[in-house]
């Protein structure tokens, strides 16, 4: 019985979402007046040898987080966070472990004709 279980669990590309956590906010955000720049995602991975020895290091969401700031240059901070951990199962190789972050960027909108008058001002 309990080999079954263990071949039906370890199919080939399998996954199962683990966790998934939702977050305000990493930092405190004291003021209003901000805008939404856009929506971000980012992820990153570990793999498992036969599911339990590390190969890579362990996914890092710090890592994920900073993956969506990249895309925003004038991006401050990340509100309505979604993190999702699933393992994917490559049976008999290993595990890999997925983080994935989706978060809303904000910041100060850049305005365009602030930023030709300061060029103009130098």
């Amino acid at each position: 019985m309990s080999f079954v279980t263990l071949i039906l669990l370890g199919c080939i590309g399998s996954h199962v979402p683990k966790e998934i956590h939702v977050f305000d906010s990493p930092t405190v955000v004291r003021s209003t007046d901000y805008k939404v720049l856009g929506k971000g995602t980012g992820q990153d991975s570990a793999f498992y040898l036969l599911g339990m020895f590390p190969v890579t290091k362990a996914p890092n969401v710090e890592l994920a987080m900073s993956q969506i700031l990249e895309k925003y240059p004038t991006g401050k901070t990340l509100i309505n966070i979604k993190i999702q951990r699933e393992d994917k199962a490559y049976f008999p190789l290993g595990l890999v472990t997925v983080v994935n972050v989706t978060a809303d960027v904000v910041g100060q909108q850049e305005d365009p004709s602030s930023s030709t008058n300061q060029k103009e001002s130098k």
